[in-house]
């Protein structure tokens, strides 16, 4: 008996459905429409949010264990003997689909959450390299931060912002797991339970930060605005500033400083400082914007490369200009054109103002230093191209390449010569030809003829 397996995907639980491969090998439509309906043999129930796309039987011989690949990002075994001893699916292994957008760790026990696209957000066990809990959502997570203690006493609070806006606190329970070391029993399973869902934003969140008393937490979007919130039992909105691009990240400045503001970095390359609002202020009116907020703004764009370009045109006219003063002087001294040099740089033109590329690079990370002053990583300096490797095996050599292109010097040389001289047998055919033109309009008496004349030969050339 064989059998055929067809993955079906579907909003509802996935399965898996058998059919006898005989029948179908066989299947002979009844009419011209070319279809024959079959109903399975045999189907098996996966689970809500599994997605099938492959599967492929284990190597164990007369064994009825598959293995399926979920797009959701887990690993299935399946048992399709279809019988009374039928083992249930098995998830053997559990990732996220896709790239990860957010990660952070407690501050308080050895765990770890993440978030992805994939509308998962997940807290692991890094000591005992563990999956303890997976919460699913309808949008995909972009941004993630585990509280500190001092927000959540418990050390179980994360704050996760999504792609579509929307910010949600979530509490990880048994809190007793928080503390357990790895390898020892646990007093129960952890779950993460929805505290509180805010939307502050029109798109992806990408950022969230806590401010240094964790009295105020921050989150910024690629809606170009950051929200303020009070932190307490309940996330109470204070308002918003807008900033000039997509916002790439959020930092807070230290406790050493005097000042306590909030460093937004964009991805255009801007940067606005603000100034921390007061979570007692209340806004009236029929807006939360926060107009009247002290405000810096900085915008930064990579120069590397140009500065080294003019390094370059700088050294080579140095070159020149002292090759000049040795052969206009050939008998001075290396101290006397060091003189002549210097006062030529005095005469010098300004540099023309350095190139500022737009759109300007974007910003990869932003961070406080001292009061006053921060640093920046950027992305997109000029990079070097790649070396060209060498794929073609049948490559020429070094010397052959060599031999090779001097072979195509002389035929290119060989077809050259050939190409002048046809050019001038074209201008002497044409010459030619005006010629018996003008003597065929003469005169019969004064014409000349073929018989009796060279002229009326036409030339030949090799």
């Amino acid at each position: 008996m064989f059998w055929f397996l067809k993955v079906f995907k579907a909003i509802s639980p996935s399965f898996s459905q058998g059919w006898n491969l005989e029948t179908i090998d066989t299947a002979d439509a009844v009419d011209d429409s070319g279809l024959f309906e079959i109903e399975p043999m045999n189907e098996i129930i996966i689970g809500r949010n599994v997605s099938l796309y492959s599967m492929v039987k284990s190597s164990i011989p007369e064994t009825s264990i598959w293995f399926a690949q979920d797009s959701n990002g887990c690993i299935w075994k399946l048992d399709l003997s279809f019988s009374n001893i039928t083992q249930d699916p098995e998830c053997l292994f559990s990732f996220h689909a896709g790239a990860i957008q957010g990660m952070d760790v407690s501050e308080s026990s050895h765990l770890m959450a993440t978030t992805a696209l994939d509308s998962s957000v997940r807290v692991f066990d890094f000591l005992s390299k563990k999956e303890l809990t997976i919460c699913r959502f309808k949008q995909g997570g972009t941004a993630l931060t585990w509280a500190s203690d001092m927000v959540n006493t418990a050390g179980g609070l994360l704050v996760v912002g999504f792609d579509d806006g929307v910010v949600r606190l979530l509490e990880l329970y048994n809190t007793q797991s928080l503390h357990v070391v790895a390898g020892r029993t646990r007093s129960g399973d952890a779950e993460l339970r929805l505290r509180q869902a805010l939307k502050p934003h029109n798109a992806p969140v990408t950022a969230i930060a806590y401010e240094r008393t964790r009295k105020i937490m921050a989150t910024g979007s690629a809606d170009s605005t950051v929200f303020f919130f009070t932190v307490g039992e309940r996330y109470t909105p204070i308002g918003f500033v807008t900033v000039p691009g997509p916002v790439q990240g959020l930092e807070w400045s230290p406790q050493s400083h005097e000042k306590n503001t909030l460093l937004i970095f964009c991805q255009n390359g801007h940067v606005v400082e603000v100034q921390c609002p007061d979570p007692r202020a209340q806004i009236g009116g029929n807006t939360f914007q926060l107009s009247d907020l002290p405000t810096m703004h900085f915008c930064f764009s990579s120069i590397k490369s140009r500065i080294k370009v003019i390094k370059e045109e700088k050294k080579k006219e140095r070159e020149k200009r002292l090759k000049k003063l040795k052969e206009k002087k050939p008998d001075a001294t290396e101290e006397e054109l060091q003189e002549e040099e210097k006062e030529e740089d005095e005469k010098e033109e300004e540099l023309p103002p350095l190139y500022i590329p737009s759109p300007p690079s974007p910003l990869h990370c932003c961070f406080y230093s001292t009061p006053g002053s921060f640093w920046l990583s950027m992305v997109g300096l000029e990079t070097e191209k790649a070396a060209q490797d060498i794929e073609d095996p049948s490559a020429y050599s070094i010397e052959t390449a060599k031999q090779k292109l001097e072979l195509d010097r002389m035929h290119k040389e060989a077809e050259q010569r050939k190409q002048e001289r046809r050019k001038r047998l074209a201008e002497l055919q044409s010459r030619f030809q005006a010629l018996l033109e003008q003597n065929q309009s003469l005169p019969e008496h004064i014409r000349l003829h073929r018989s009796n004349s060279l002229l009326l030969t036409k030339p030949a050339f090799i």
